[in-house]
């Protein structure tokens, strides 16, 4: 919701999907002009597709993003560079097992770790994301911003294993542009899952459906039987009311029978005075 003049380079997914780009041709160019003096033209394309293939899959996901069609197929493409990293993870473990370093240690869990970011945050909303339930995951419990530090962590620690065990200029460039990338692809799975999250309030529609569902489910429990004390208490307040109605009816009856057993008592000592009068006159006569 912020104007476009207060946010940040590195909050601009836009700024950081262009850097990216501008990172993979140097690391393209770079690795390959190192080996210009090596191969001629033919030797040269098949090795930047042989050693740099993972980085043209990638360079082709973030320059169709730049396009329509990037945007109108965003999942699939998703998809594919979740695969491409699960590949690498396989490959990394595979060197990790048949040559056991520092190095191949840190940059096995890296690519782990970029698969494990990269696959509970671009998947989400997507067929894989509910038939496969990633939504239950324990990784998804993790926060974005600690998933994202943890691809720092890793990724300088990496560099500087790199930068130790390297000792030509090439190899110095290479480590430092491919650690740059990595910090640049975090950024950019960052700001993707914190876009998610002010969207969809935490970027997972499914399970916000399940929990509106649940939370307006206990809503309607609580309103329910709210509803039911309610009834219940004007159905008391109500037999109440007639009960009191009730009586005050039965006292106006008896208030009214009362007053007409006492005209009749009246009625009845009258007669009875005057029968007795009568009685005593023909006595005196």
């Amino acid at each position: 919701m912020k104007d476009k003049k207060e946010i940040k380079w590195y909050d601009s997914a836009n700024i950081v999907t262009t850097l990216i780009i501008i990172v993979i041709c140097l690391i393209l160019v770079s690795t390959q002009s190192f080996a210009l003096g090596k191969y001629n033209s033919l030797e040269l394309f098949t090795s930047i597709i042989n050693h740099n293939s993972i980085y043209l899959f990638i360079l082709i996901y973030f320059v169709l993003l730049k396009f329509y069609i990037g945007k109108r197929y965003f999942n699939y493409l998703s998809v594919l560079i979740v695969f491409i990293y699960f590949m690498t993870t396989c490959t990394s473990f595979l060197t990790l097992v048949q040559s056991f370093s520092l190095n191949t240690t840190l940059e096995f869990l890296l690519n782990f770790s970029l698969l494990i970011y990269l696959l509970h945050t671009l998947l989400r909303d997507t067929r894989i994301w509910r038939e496969f339930y990633i939504g239950k995951s324990p990784f998804n419990e993790i926060s974005n911003d600690i998933m994202f530090y943890t691809i720092i962590v890793l990724d300088l620690f990496l560099l500087a294993v790199n930068l130790i065990n390297t000792v030509i200029m090439s190899g110095v460039i290479i480590s430092i542009l491919d650690a740059v990338f990595v910090l640049f692809l975090g950024r950019y799975i960052y700001l993707y899952r914190r876009f998610l999250e002010n969207k969809n309030l935490g970027g997972d529609t499914e399970v916000n459906l399940e929990e509106v569902k649940k939370a307006l489910n206990e809503v309607d429990k609580k309103v329910s039987e709210k509803v039911d004390k309610a009834f219940q208490k004007a159905d008391d307040f109500v037999k109440e009311k007639e009960i009191d109605k009730k009586i005050d009816k039965a006292k106006e009856e008896v208030v009214g029978a009362t007053k007409e057993i006492g005209k009749e008592v009246k009625k009845v000592i009258e007669e009875a005075a005057q029968d007795i009068k009568k009685a005593t006159k023909k006595g005196d006569k």
